[in-house]
């Protein structure tokens, strides 16, 4: 990592000396030692009034650094593998994953230094939101309804546990597309979905057509249990350690678009299930590159900060620690039997969670919440040692930092460094360096998934809902449907009375003992900037 340091020349006006300084020695005309020359006084009242007009900025500039909102550009700070591995590009004009089709090898930084050039450069914040709050509670509060619209095709499909996940499909017209077009697949945000305007401003670009700008692929969200209003069919929810419902999708898409390379992106807890995914697959990912925004590679340190923040703790804990609640407690209602049952790993915690609902506030934290329930039925029971003692236990295991050294395709992190959600004083920097595909980008400023760095809403309310992000984000996927092909092989798969087994292809799953799913319907038609979610649920974290 280089370190860049601006030098520019300085003169001060005061020292400054005229044009021509002579030597003792030297000869100029008659007279060898003629003096310097006299300045001029300076004109005091035009002086004055400088300090004077330079005094407000001055002053408001010293007042926000001390806040911590002062807006400067910032240079990109990468970490690159220190032996990173080569991949293989997809020969020009193949569009099939056989041997002969394949072309150069290049160095997985090197592809992402040619291609990706924005993480090059510097991000300036917009001035109205120049540090990380304002931009974490502008994804928050912002009207993002009139923006970035995407309507999908969700299909549901039951796992073999007995859950359900629903898989949202862009653009409407999906089918009609080449077998070869790239499937973007999308991992949300805690308490998110498909609707979330941080993965509406990313598939808004990657369905638009290529003569328009945009990619011309196809795009997959996977909506975890829960939420985007997906039922809970089985005890076990999700969580940021959980990676079967993604793997599954994954499979249900492989087998559905053979010949269409998948590339992933997650957003948040999302970006820690797909990296997770990732670094659990290996060499037999079905996914051929990846990139994920916000990830928090240390669930503890980032639970630490949550927790022993006055600010923090009371305004971000408290509102995902809400969101998880509520959330819950939306599947409780509709099906009680399903987690008071005998057998249920959270039943004897339900008079707390209960409690915790009755006196949900300011009070509420993500970590109580993750104690009593998430590490509980947050993932499959005998899998990581599900359920867990406690939170702790649960974030050291399913922390995505100790897969790092797994992920064998390219995969690009984005963090801000002023994320308020995300500890990026704790990025684990050694596993990192240590990886062979991994490469990171962090920004100053940015908040959790904002990145804002349009004008002021009140001026342009459309031009306002940029985010910077999205350009090397575009970038990289305009490589990666060029340069990489199909990974994992075909899906090939058997009908039993209504369920899809895998027979060949992909690979084995954490937590199911048999890969497959049941389609139970689809056609439904969910348009994205319309559905806010889940009732009470703040939206953007």
């Amino acid at each position: 990592m280089v370190s860049r340091r601006l030098e520019t020349s300085y003169t001060d006006p005061e020292t400054e000396i005229d044009d021509i300084t002579h030597h003792p020695n030297s000869v100029d005309g008659e007279n060898p030692y003629k003096p310097f020359t006299k300045r001029s006084a300076p004109n005091i009242l035009l002086f004055k009034l400088q300090e004077f007009l330079t005094f407000p900025s001055q002053l408001f500039f010293a007042l926000t650094g001390l806040l911590g909102i002062a807006n400067y550009a910032r240079h990109i700070v990468q970490i690159i593998p220190s032996k990173p591995a080569s991949i293989a590009l997809r020969r020009r004009g193949s569009s099939n994953g056989t041997k002969d089709a394949k072309g150069e090898e290049i160095r997985v930084d090197k592809w992402v230094k040619d291609n990706v050039r924005s993480i090059e450069g510097v991000f300036k914040p917009a001035w109205w939101a120049p540090n990380g709050h304002l931009q974490t509670f502008f994804t928050v509060l912002g009207d993002f309804t009139k923006v970035d619209k995407v309507h999908y095709i969700r299909s549901y499909l039951r796992l073999p546990d007995g859950g359900t996940i629903g898989i949202d499909i862009t653009p409407e017209d999906h089918d009609t597309f080449e077998p070869d077009t790239p499937t973007v697949v999308v991992c949300h945000g805690l308490t998110g979905g498909s609707h979330e305007s941080y993965v509406r401003n990313v598939l808004s670009w990657v369905i638009k057509p290529k003569a328009q700008g945009g990619m011309g692929a196809r795009a997959a969200v996977v909506n975890f249990r829960g939420c985007a209003g997906v039922p809970v069919t089985s005890p076990q929810m999700y969580s940021a350690g959980t990676t079967m419902d993604l793997a599954s999708a994954l499979h249900f898409l492989r087998h559905r678009y053979p010949s269409s390379p998948l590339h992933g992106i997650g957003f948040s807890l999302g970006a820690s299930v797909l990296s997770r995914y990732l670094g659990e697959a290996g060499e037999a990912s079905l996914l051929s590159s990846g990139i994920i925004l916000g990830c928090p590679w240390d669930l503890s340190l980032m639970s630490h900060k949550l927790d022993h923040d006055w600010f923090t703790s009371r305004v971000y804990s408290s509102a995902l620690g809400r969101n998880v609640l509520k959330l819950f407690f939306k599947a409780y209602d509709a099906n009680p039997p399903l987690f008071d049952a005998e057998n249920s790993p959270v039943k004897e915690f339900m008079p707390d969670l209960k409690l915790q609902r009755k006196n949900m506030g300011s009070n509420t934290r993500l970590r109580k919440v993750d104690d009593l329930m998430v590490c509980k039925i947050g993932g499959p029971v005998n899998i990581g040692a599900w359920p867990f003692a406690n939170a702790e236990a649960y974030y050291q295991w399913a922390s995505p930092k100790r897969l790092i050294g797994g992920v064998k395709v390219p995969l690009l992190a984005i963090n801000a460094f002023d994320d308020p959600v995300v500890d990026c004083t704790a990025l684990p920097l050694e596993e990192l360096k240590s990886s062979t595909h991994v490469i990171t980008a962090i920004t100053g400023s940015g908040g959790h998934l904002g990145w804002f760095d349009g004008p002021f809403p009140l001026w342009s309310p459309t031009k306002s809902k940029t985010r910077w992000v999205l350009k090397p984000v575009s970038e990289f996927f305009t490589a990666a449907a060029r340069d990489l092909d199909v990974t994992g092989g075909d899906v090939q798969i058997h009908e039993e009375e209504g369920w899809e087994w895998v027979t060949t292809g992909g690979h084995d799953i954490p937590g199911l003992a048999r890969r497959g799913w049941n389609l139970l319907r689809e056609g439904e038609i969910v348009e994205g900037e319309g559905d806010e979610g889940e009732s009470g649920v703040i939206q953007g974290l």
